[in-house]
């Protein structure tokens, strides 16, 4: 697998964290103000997921991480060439 190029995090919806502690979660990994984290908790709820925008490798490994440790279904994936 290469090292380089952009990877996105995606949030899985699942049955146990709730809207505020997804949004509690998001302030605290990201800094994502308390709107922005509502309108995210409600797209991963009704879309299943959401995408957070494309990082270098390294840091999208360090962020998915953190929103795993604290209980989020979070998942890398490989960016799309423009």
């Amino acid at each position: 697998m290469r090292q380089g190029g952009s990877w996105i995090i995606e949030i899985h919806n699942d049955h146990i964290n709730s809207f505020a502690g997804v949004m509690l979660v998001l302030e605290e990994v990201i800094g994502m103000p308390a709107a922005e984290g509502r309108l995210m908790a409600e797209e991963i709820d009704c879309d299943g997921k959401a995408d957070l925008t494309p990082l270098p490798r390294a840091e999208a490994e360090r962020l998915v991480a953190a929103f795993q440790v604290r209980g989020l279904n979070a998942k890398l994936r490989k960016a799309r060439r423009a």
